[in-house]
Protein backbone atom coordinates (compact mmCIF):
# COMPACT_ATOMS: atom_id res chain seq x y z
CA UNK A 1 0.00 0.00 0.00
CA UNK A 2 1.42 3.37 -1.03
CA UNK A 3 1.11 6.48 1.11
CA UNK A 4 0.83 9.79 -0.67
CA UNK A 5 2.90 12.63 0.68
CA UNK A 6 0.90 15.79 1.30
CA UNK A 7 2.63 19.09 0.59
CA UNK A 8 3.04 21.39 3.57
CA UNK A 9 1.51 24.78 2.95
CA UNK A 10 3.69 27.83 3.77
CA UNK A 11 4.32 31.44 2.93
CA UNK A 12 6.36 32.45 0.00
CA UNK A 13 8.96 35.17 0.45
CA UNK A 14 6.80 37.66 -1.48
CA UNK A 15 3.74 36.99 0.71
CA UNK A 16 5.83 37.43 3.83
CA UNK A 17 7.28 40.74 2.57
CA UNK A 18 3.80 42.06 1.66
CA UNK A 19 2.48 41.14 5.12
CA UNK A 20 5.39 42.85 6.89
CA UNK A 21 4.95 45.94 4.70
CA UNK A 22 1.24 46.18 5.55
CA UNK A 23 1.99 45.88 9.28
CA UNK A 24 4.69 48.57 8.98
CA UNK A 25 2.27 50.97 7.27
CA UNK A 26 -0.43 50.36 9.90
CA UNK A 27 2.10 50.90 12.72
CA UNK A 28 3.38 54.12 11.14
CA UNK A 29 -0.16 55.49 10.91
CA UNK A 30 -1.32 54.39 14.38
CA UNK A 31 1.71 55.24 16.57
CA UNK A 32 1.08 59.02 16.58
CA UNK A 33 -2.59 58.37 17.42
CA UNK A 34 -1.63 56.06 20.28
CA UNK A 35 0.84 58.66 21.53
CA UNK A 36 -1.85 61.38 21.48
CA UNK A 37 -4.29 59.08 23.25
CA UNK A 38 -1.75 58.32 26.02
CA UNK A 39 -1.00 62.04 26.38
CA UNK A 40 -4.71 62.89 26.68
CA UNK A 41 -5.18 60.12 29.24
CA UNK A 42 -2.32 61.55 31.36
CA UNK A 43 -3.87 65.03 31.24
CA UNK A 44 -7.29 63.68 32.18
CA UNK A 45 -5.81 61.70 35.08
CA UNK A 46 -4.01 64.85 36.28
CA UNK A 47 -7.19 66.95 35.97
CA UNK A 48 -9.17 64.38 37.96
CA UNK A 49 -6.47 64.24 40.65
CA UNK A 50 -6.46 68.04 40.98
CA UNK A 51 -10.27 68.17 41.06
CA UNK A 52 -10.37 65.44 43.73
CA UNK A 53 -7.82 67.26 45.90
CA UNK A 54 -9.80 70.51 45.79
CA UNK A 55 -12.98 68.59 46.64
CA UNK A 56 -11.09 66.84 49.44
CA UNK A 57 -10.08 70.22 50.91
CA UNK A 58 -13.69 71.37 50.71
CA UNK A 59 -15.08 68.25 52.39
CA UNK A 60 -12.44 68.33 55.15
CA UNK A 61 -13.32 71.97 55.91
CA UNK A 62 -16.97 71.01 56.31
CA UNK A 63 -16.20 67.86 58.30
CA UNK A 64 -13.81 69.62 60.69
CA UNK A 65 -15.68 72.96 60.70
CA UNK A 66 -12.30 74.63 60.17
CA UNK A 67 -10.55 76.63 57.48
CA UNK A 68 -8.77 74.25 55.09
CA UNK A 69 -6.32 75.55 52.50
CA UNK A 70 -5.56 74.12 49.07
CA UNK A 71 -2.33 75.64 47.72
CA UNK A 72 -0.03 75.27 44.75
CA UNK A 73 3.61 75.05 45.84
CA UNK A 74 6.97 74.40 44.19
CA UNK A 75 8.37 71.03 45.12
CA UNK A 76 9.78 67.93 43.42
CA UNK A 77 8.59 65.71 46.26
CA UNK A 78 5.31 65.82 48.19
CA UNK A 79 5.60 69.16 50.03
CA UNK A 80 5.97 69.63 53.77
CA UNK A 81 3.71 71.53 56.17
CA UNK A 82 5.48 74.88 55.76
CA UNK A 83 5.62 74.93 51.95
CA UNK A 84 4.96 78.42 50.57
CA UNK A 85 2.07 78.93 48.14
CA UNK A 86 3.17 80.01 44.67
CA UNK A 87 1.56 80.64 41.28
CA UNK A 88 1.98 77.88 38.68
CA UNK A 89 3.33 75.47 41.28
CA UNK A 90 4.68 72.01 40.52
CA UNK A 91 2.91 70.39 43.50
CA UNK A 92 -0.06 70.97 45.78
CA UNK A 93 -0.84 70.69 49.45
CA UNK A 94 -4.06 70.52 51.48
CA UNK A 95 -3.63 71.64 55.07
CA UNK A 96 -5.74 72.78 58.01
CA UNK A 97 -5.25 76.49 58.74
CA UNK A 98 -3.83 76.43 62.27
CA UNK A 99 -4.92 78.50 65.24
CA UNK A 100 -2.11 80.67 66.60
CA UNK A 101 -0.76 78.04 69.01
CA UNK A 102 -1.07 74.86 66.98
CA UNK A 103 1.11 73.24 64.34
CA UNK A 104 0.07 72.95 60.69
CA UNK A 105 -1.76 69.71 59.89
CA UNK A 106 -1.10 68.39 56.38
CA UNK A 107 -4.03 66.37 55.06
CA UNK A 108 -2.74 65.66 51.54
CA UNK A 109 0.25 66.59 49.38
CA UNK A 110 1.34 65.53 45.92
CA UNK A 111 3.68 66.43 43.06
CA UNK A 112 1.90 67.56 39.94
CA UNK A 113 4.30 68.13 37.04
CA UNK A 114 5.24 64.66 35.84
CA UNK A 115 5.60 63.10 32.41
CA UNK A 116 5.52 66.37 30.46
CA UNK A 117 2.22 67.50 32.06
CA UNK A 118 2.17 71.01 33.52
CA UNK A 119 -0.20 72.98 35.68
CA UNK A 120 -0.84 76.61 34.82
CA UNK A 121 -2.65 78.16 37.75
CA UNK A 122 -2.04 81.78 36.82
CA UNK A 123 -2.48 83.90 39.96
CA UNK A 124 -4.59 81.17 41.54
CA UNK A 125 -2.14 79.87 44.10
CA UNK A 126 -4.57 79.39 47.01
CA UNK A 127 -8.15 78.37 47.70
CA UNK A 128 -9.49 78.35 51.26
CA UNK A 129 -12.71 76.63 52.30
CA UNK A 130 -14.58 77.28 55.53
CA UNK A 131 -16.85 75.01 57.57
CA UNK A 132 -19.97 75.94 55.59
CA UNK A 133 -18.40 75.56 52.16
CA UNK A 134 -17.62 79.23 51.45
CA UNK A 135 -14.64 79.65 49.10
CA UNK A 136 -11.98 82.30 49.72
CA UNK A 137 -8.99 83.44 47.68
CA UNK A 138 -6.80 83.61 50.80
CA UNK A 139 -6.96 83.05 54.54
CA UNK A 140 -9.22 85.73 56.07
CA UNK A 141 -7.23 88.14 58.24
CA UNK A 142 -7.43 91.62 59.76
CA UNK A 143 -6.45 93.43 56.56
CA UNK A 144 -8.80 91.31 54.39
CA UNK A 145 -11.49 89.77 56.62
CA UNK A 146 -13.68 88.49 53.78
CA UNK A 147 -11.64 87.54 50.65
CA UNK A 148 -14.54 85.65 49.03
CA UNK A 149 -13.86 84.07 45.63
CA UNK A 150 -15.58 86.54 43.23
CA UNK A 151 -15.66 84.48 40.01
CA UNK A 152 -14.89 80.95 38.86
CA UNK A 153 -11.22 80.08 39.20
CA UNK A 154 -9.59 78.05 36.42
CA UNK A 155 -6.53 75.83 36.67
CA UNK A 156 -5.20 74.74 33.27
CA UNK A 157 -3.52 71.35 32.81
CA UNK A 158 -1.47 71.18 29.61
CA UNK A 159 0.83 68.76 27.82
CA UNK A 160 4.30 69.76 26.73
CA UNK A 161 3.92 71.79 23.55
CA UNK A 162 0.43 72.94 24.64
CA UNK A 163 -1.24 70.59 22.13
CA UNK A 164 -4.06 69.63 24.46
CA UNK A 165 -5.39 70.97 27.75
CA UNK A 166 -8.14 70.56 30.32
CA UNK A 167 -9.36 72.97 32.99
CA UNK A 168 -10.34 72.44 36.59
CA UNK A 169 -12.91 75.04 37.67
CA UNK A 170 -13.86 76.10 41.18
CA UNK A 171 -16.97 78.24 41.39
CA UNK A 172 -17.77 80.80 44.12
CA UNK A 173 -20.58 78.55 45.38
CA UNK A 174 -18.08 75.71 45.89
CA UNK A 175 -18.71 73.60 42.78
CA UNK A 176 -15.57 71.89 41.44
CA UNK A 177 -15.29 70.11 38.08
CA UNK A 178 -12.93 69.56 35.18
CA UNK A 179 -13.89 70.62 31.67
CA UNK A 180 -12.52 70.62 28.13
CA UNK A 181 -12.08 74.14 26.67
CA UNK A 182 -12.04 72.71 23.14
CA UNK A 183 -15.59 71.30 23.39
CA UNK A 184 -18.27 73.67 22.09
CA UNK A 185 -21.10 72.05 24.07
CA UNK A 186 -21.94 69.13 26.33
CA UNK A 187 -21.42 68.10 29.95
CA UNK A 188 -17.65 68.46 29.77
CA UNK A 189 -17.51 71.80 27.93
CA UNK A 190 -16.26 74.88 29.81
CA UNK A 191 -18.44 77.96 30.28
CA UNK A 192 -17.46 80.88 27.99
CA UNK A 193 -15.37 82.94 30.44
CA UNK A 194 -13.51 79.86 31.69
CA UNK A 195 -12.79 78.77 28.13
CA UNK A 196 -10.93 82.01 27.43
CA UNK A 197 -8.84 81.74 30.60
CA UNK A 198 -7.97 78.12 29.79
CA UNK A 199 -6.89 78.44 26.15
Amino acid sequence: MKHQKTATAGFSLIELMVTISVFAIIATISIPNISDWINKAKIRTSAEALQNSIRFAQSEATKRNRLVEFSLVNSTTPPGANAIATNNGTAWIVRVVPFSTEAVTVLQADVFSQGGIQLKGGNNKTLVFDGVGQVYTSIPNVSDPDPVLPTARAYQIVSSGDKYSLCVLTRPGGGVRWCDPFLASGDRSCPGSATQSCL
